[in-house]
């Protein structure tokens, strides 16, 4: 607890405050002398000290905070869902006693499957309070569907996110204005994640017709690369899905975890469907991307998955207030606070 910063202040306190063994005496509590450390910025490092300086100050020393912000990822339908968006730094500012870091954990988009819509975003993940840049990872976008009629929904190409998602299934019908146009990816955020793949569109002179085969759904992008391309029958025999972009592995909690892969995108014909990348993406034929990874679902239909905020600091400035009931691990000399939702920590 810090000194008072007004009134009496006794050597006593001071010894209370900072430690040392009895008899003490005022010149031993110069400020970076070993026992007062360097936050105390009112208490001199030589010369005239007197009782007054040490008012208000307490035995602490600012510190840092890294972070790992990772949002909701998109849902899958033809195409794979795009990971979410994925952040990591310092936060910028050097923390004394008592800010609030308030955290919001994204949650993954619904996988659609059974219709011709496209896959839902994810949620965006926050880190927000005053005296520091706050941070957003942006949602992962939803994977394409099926556009059989050519209308102007567009419901084919993937949405754009954190990682896009990957094209569906373009349009197969021959003078509808829009056969050969393609099921493009979504696009991701620069920084964040990674563009989708694209599907190749039914009727141009290298593909085959929409009514043979349908071509297969593309990959959702990942953190750490883009995700293929749904190929087609003529092209590739069984038109498979596009794999989901890979992760990005980080080691905050101390050991090297990979996070925020893109979803698979389902085989044309039923079959051949492709596994999400490493790092989270939904296995095979519909599965949803892992929980707290960030990790796209894959087609047709698997949701995406929730995202993660982790903070990492001190072990000697920890103050042990929080909410939202993080995961509280060490690490060497640092604590380590995982948020699968909403909370906060106050420093």
């Amino acid at each position: 607890m810090a000194i008072v910063s007004s009134g009496q202040v006794t050597l006593a306190d001071i010894q209370t405050e900072f430690g040392g063994s009895a008899p003490t005496a005022l010149s031993e509590y110069y400020r970076d002398g070993g026992l007062v450390p360097s936050g105390a910025s009112s208490v001199p490092t030589s010369g005239e000290i007197q009782l007054t300086d040490f008012y208000g100050t307490a035995n602490f020393t600012p510190y840092d905070i890294t972070y790992l912000n990772i949002a909701g990822a998109g849902g899958a339908a033809r195409g794979g869902g795009g990971a979410g968006g994925r952040l990591t730094g310092t936060l910028s500012a050097t923390f004394n006693r008592g800010t609030v870091i308030t955290v919001s954990v994204g949650g993954g988009g619904g996988g659609v499957s059974g219709s011709h819509a496209q896959g839902n975003n994810g949620s965006n993940t926050t880190i927000t309070g005053s005296g520091f840049t706050n941070i957003t990872s942006t949602a992962g976008g939803g994977g394409g569907g099926t556009e059989q009629g050519g209308s102007s929904n567009n419901r084919h190409h993937g949405r754009d996110g954190g990682s896009g998602g990957g094209g569906g299934m373009p349009p197969g019908e021959v003078g509808n204005g829009s056969a050969n146009e393609p099921g493009l990816a979504g696009d991701g955020v620069g920084g964040q994640g990674n563009d989708g793949g694209s599907t190749a569109a039914q009727h141009e002179g290298t593909e085959d017709d929409y009514s043979t085969v349908p071509h297969g759904g593309s990959g959702g992008g990942g953190a750490g690369a883009v995700g293929s391309n749904g190929l087609s029958q003529q092209a590739n025999g069984g038109s498979p899905g596009g794999a989901g972009g890979s992760g990005t592995a980080d080691s905050i909690t101390g050991s090297s975890v990979t996070r925020a892969g893109g979803g698979g995108g389902v085989g044309g014909g039923g079959t051949n469907s492709a596994s999400g990348g490493s790092g989270g993406g939904g296995s095979a034929n519909g599965g949803a991307g892992s929980a707290n990874t960030g990790g796209g679902g894959s087609g047709t239909g698997g949701n995406g998955g929730s995202g993660v905020v982790i903070l990492s600091l001190p072990t000697a400035g920890y103050s042990g207030t929080t909410s939202g009931s993080p995961t509280v691990t060490t690490s060497g000399s640092n604590t380590i606070l995982t948020f699968t939702g909403s909370g906060s920590y106050t420093t």
